[in-house]
């Protein structure tokens, strides 16, 4: 694969990391502010999050507000690098010319004549620093870690939540008998944060939900965009590490 190819699927990869991550982060803090004040009983924390709630014998509260702020805010540096490196990929690709550098080659003949020939190389005029792939692929390795990271926790702080619901759900209903199991191990966290959208009822007056919303929605479609720019972040150093392999006689 040439450098210009190269450079078309980092064009496109780092813009969809941008977007993917962008959308992780508004639906994230859709789910949290709407659930914010509601979930916040603690009397000395913050423990307003949506993620990591807890089950009590009196309310459901949330996890601390810094899991939120992890989750919302976790992929705000990917952004920014993916606009630097997106910006500068979609520039060349999209409006930069790919010209040739010609180059003369001048052969003598056994008679004494001189013949100038034209070649072309195929080092362009606009050919990439061979120094810039290196750090472009450490920083995508860095970025696929934090990424892992942040939606390692994400996840485990969805499904805590979802397991914790699940025993505000038995109170509610009183279940005994066979009907725990089910609720505990058969129904999805989909359908147990659907039950909580409409059973989970308002502490007070002043800490009340305006509407409703679709938590599960919210939060799965954080996860599935948090674990795909997992996957285009390993693809991108990938791209980035051949191209600095390919590159290497041209660094001193």
């Amino acid at each position: 694969m040439n450098q210009y190819k190269s450079e078309k699927q980092l064009a496109y990869l780092y813009p969809l990391i941008a977007t993917l991550s962008f959308v992780c982060c508004i639906s994230t803090t859709v789910a949290w502010q709407h659930w914010a004040y509601v979930l916040d009983t603690c009397i000395e924390t913050n423990c307003g999050c949506i993620l990591h709630g807890r089950s009590t014998p009196t309310f459901f509260t949330g996890g601390h507000v810094a899991y939120c702020h992890w989750a919302a805010y976790g992929l705000v540096l990917p952004i920014i690098f993916c606009f630097i490196f997106g910006i500068f990929h979609v520039s060349r690709v999209f409006f930069g010319r790919r010209r040739p550098r010609p180059g003369t080659a001048s052969v003598r003949q056994r008679s004494g004549d001189i013949i100038v020939m034209t070649t072309k190389s195929d080092v362009e005029e606009d050919d990439i620093n061979p120094y810039y792939w290196i750090p472009a692929s450490v920083i995508g390795s860095l970025m696929a870690v934090l990424t892992l990271v942040h939606a390692a926790m994400y996840l485990d702080g969805f499904i805590n939540t979802c397991n914790q619901q699940r025993y505000e759900l038995i109170k509610y209903m009183q279940a005994n008998g066979s009907l725990v199991p089910i609720i505990q191990s058969r129904i999805s966290c989909s359908s147990v944060l659907d039950f909580m959208d409409y059973l989970h009822l308002d502490v007070s007056f002043d800490r009340r939900r305006e509407g409703r919303i679709n938590t599960a929605a919210a939060l799965i479609i954080g996860l599935i965009c948090s674990w795909t720019c997992i996957l285009l972040w390993i693809w991108t150093v990938v791209i980035n590490a051949k191209r600095a392999r390919a590159s290497r006689r041209l660094r001193i």
